[in-house]
């Protein structure tokens, strides 16, 4: 696959990573604190906590797996992974920003 097309599609996965990932963020907050919440934070039951662990690895995994994907090499699937992460992780908080006003600004 050309250069351009695998970086089109892993950068439009990342994208959409980002994007739910925030919605979910979005939902937890709506379902946990209504009326904003602030710190300390209420605790989760123990159950709730673990499927959190298990998204959060289930996000990573993800990540891992169009790192394989798209790399040929363990070096190139790395770089992968780590450009896959990074975009992933600026397009969350840009969601965020955008669904929720949060962070209150991009440079936070």
């Amino acid at each position: 696959m050309k250069l351009h097309r695998l970086l089109i599609i892993v950068t439009s996965f990342a994208v959409a990573m980002g994007l739910l990932e925030s919605v979910v963020v979005v939902y937890l907050r709506e379902i946990f604190y209504p009326g904003g919440f602030a710190f300390p934070l209420a605790p989760l039951s123990d159950k709730l906590a673990l499927i959190e662990v298990f998204r959060e690895a289930a996000t990573v995994l993800m990540l891992v797996c169009i790192g394989i994907l798209a790399g040929r090499r363990f070096s190139t699937g790395f770089a992968w992974f780590i450009y896959s992460f990074a975009i992933w992780d600026i397009f969350y908080y840009v969601f965020l920003w955008v669904f929720l006003g949060w962070p209150p600004s991009l440079m936070t």
